[in-house]
C-alpha cells in the first residue's frame, strides 16, 4: 500500500495473496479497489476455499488463481484482469457454480462487517477488554455483540461460535 502511494500510476495489475504478514489480501483488496480503481486485482493464492473466493471478488478483486497453477494459466489470468475481464481459474469456477447452484444464503451473511471482524478477534482468543480498546467500544458493548452473533448463527455458547467459525471459514487467517 505505501509502494502505490508514490508509485500508483506505474502499476496495471497486483498479484495478491490472502494470508499476507500485516494486512490481510481481502482488506488491501478493498483498499486498493477503492482508492486506485484503475488498478485491478488478480488473486493468487493458497486458499481454495468458497468463503475466500467470495470475499475477495466481494473485496473488488478481478480474478482469483490458486498459486499451483502452470506459468501460462498465470500468465493467461494477468493478461486477461489486466483487458479488463474476469478469470477464474477452473477450481474457482467449479466452486463458484456449485454455490451459485446450491443457492443457500449462508449463515454468516447474518453477520455485518463489524460483527465479522469482531468474531475475527475472539477466535484469535482476544479478551472482550482488549477488542473494545481496538474497537473504540465499551468490553459491554463487545459482549452484547458477541452474545446478538451467537443470536443470530443460532448457537449455545462462545465455544460453539468458535467451532462454527473455524469449521465454516469466517476468519482471515492471521500469521504471528
Amino acid at each position: 500500500i505505501n509502494y502505490l502511494q508514490k508509485n500508483s500510476t506505474a502499476i496495471d495489475v497486483i498479484l495478491m495473496d490472502i494470508t499476507m504478514p500485516e494486512m490481510n489480501g481481502i482488506e488491501a483488496t478493498q483498499l486498493i479497489t477503492k482508492q486506485y480503481p484503475n488498478i485491478r486485482t488478480l488473486a493468487l493464492t493458497m486458499h481454495a476455499e468458497e468463503p475466500y473466493i467470495m470475499k475477495m471478488i466481494d473485496a473488488g478483486a478481478l480474478g482469483y488463481i490458486l498459486k499451483d497453477a502452470s506459468r501460462e494459466k498465470i500468465i493467461e489470468a494477468i493478461n486477461t484482469v489486466y483487458n479488463k475481464d474476469r478469470y477464474y481459474s477452473n477450481e474457482v469456477s467449479v466452486k463458484l457454480i456449485n454455490t451459485l447452484l446450491a443457492g443457500d444464503k449462508k449463515k454468516e451473511l447474518l453477520l455485518s462487517k463489524r460483527e465479522l471482524q469482531l468474531l475475527n478477534l475472539i477466535v484469535n482468543g482476544i479478551t472482550s477488554t482488549v477488542i473494545g480498546k481496538e474497537l473504540n467500544i465499551s468490553g459491554r458493548t463487545v459482549e452484547t455483540h458477541k452474545r446478538n452473533i451467537i443470536r443470530k448463527l443460532n448457537l449455545k455458547n462462545t465455544a460453539e461460535l468458535v467451532r462454527y467459525a473455524l469449521k465454516n471459514d469466517l476468519i482471515i487467517p492471521n500469521r504471528q
